[in-house]
């Protein structure tokens, strides 16, 4: 049976999971973050070499930061552009 994921997707911090026999489970970050390896930073930043997600994004975002995604809660139903909008002409707005 496919698994489907579920994503607390949080201003600073976010959390995945999934349902396995019933029972909610908390997929670890990769970093193992100070949130006992749980929660991550919600950043995500793209790279000449690839997606990076969480704390590897936020340690990058200073060398990178018009291809680092922070804070996109804030920006969600505004008028604002996020990093990688540029010239494609889709209308984020309300």
């Amino acid at each position: 049976m496919a698994k489907i994921i579920g994503i607390d997707l949080g201003t600073t911090n976010s959390e995945a999971g999934y349902m396995e026999a019933g029972t909610p489970k908390i997929i670890p970050s990769a970093e193992g973050s100070a949130y006992g390896g749980k929660m991550f930073p919600s950043v995500v930043a793209f790279t000449k070499d690839g997606i990076l997600v969480g704390e590897p994004a936020k340690r990058q975002a200073v060398l990178n930061p018009e291809k680092t995604v922070m804070q996109i809660k804030r920006k969600m139903g505004t008028d604002q552009p996020a990093p990688g909008d540029e010239g494609r002409g889709q209308d984020r707005g309300p």
